[in-house]
């Protein structure tokens, strides 16, 4: 059976932060939310490198260039494909 993954809207986290800022332990929000202490650490993290608990907005800026230049490969060899299909339609006519 597959286990339904929980979504939670940012003002819980951003709450969840604040109450860990606050001084209580991973263990204890973990405990009291019945959250993992793996996403507590995670939105503790990413709030507080950019405000922000979008994964996405917490690359480095490596990884981010590295995501860009791999949507650019993938829209050149579908144009590629494009092509390619082109060129044997017109052969075959």
């Amino acid at each position: 059976m597959k286990k339904e993954r929980k979504y939670y809207d940012d003002d819980f986290k951003r709450h969840i932060v604040e109450l860990y800022d606050a001084g209580q332990t991973q263990a204890e929000l973990a405990r009291t939310y019945k959250l993992h202490s793996t996403s507590i650490h995670n939105w503790v993290s990413y709030y507080h490198n950019s405000g922000s608990f979008k994964q996405k907005d917490n690359l480095t800026e490596e990884q981010t260039q590295i995501r860009e230049l791999e949507k650019k490969l993938r829209y050149k060899q579908m144009e590629l494909d494009i092509l390619k299909k082109a060129m044997v339609v017109m052969l075959k006519s």
